[in-house]
């Protein structure tokens, strides 16, 4: 199998990534409009850009046989540049789920210390106008 072909069939976890995030995006955008957290939105903004730069360097990691072949790089240069750009995708990935916890942990519901009826029911007293009615 080529690493062309290899490639492309490693992407296809973050392709179905990319589905779920874009989903998830336009769920949370519709929530952002009816008062949800913008913590969500930004979380999916920022996964969705981590999985498009991950499988970009995919790809262009790809050619990194031949860059150790044509004498630019050592292999100690080769680990450094995969270093160098797998720490940035790693630490967007743990931003992104740390904003989704924040996010679920906010919730933006208030939270009722216990069961309160609906306004008006059952009445304490006679509706406003009217007397206490005489035994």
């Amino acid at each position: 199998m080529s690493p062309l072909v290899s490639a492309t069939i490693q992407t296809i976890p973050r392709a179905l990534l990319l589905v779920v995030g874009l989903l998830g995006l336009i769920f949370a955008i519709k929530a952002r409009a009816r008062g949800g957290s913008g913590l969500m939105v930004a979380a999916f903004v920022v996964m969705l850009v981590t999985t498009v730069a991950g499988i970009v360097w995919q790809f262009v990691s790809l050619d990194a046989a031949s860059w150790i072949s044509s004498d630019d790089l050592s292999a100690s240069d080769l680990g450094l540049i995969f270093t160098a750009v797998a720490l940035p995708l790693d630490a967007a990935a743990v931003l992104s789920w740390l904003l989704v916890a924040l996010a679920v942990v906010k919730g933006g519901r208030p939270r009722h210390p216990g069961y309160a009826p609906p306004p008006g029911y059952p009445m304490a007293g006679p509706p406003p106008g009217y007397s206490q009615p005489q035994n």
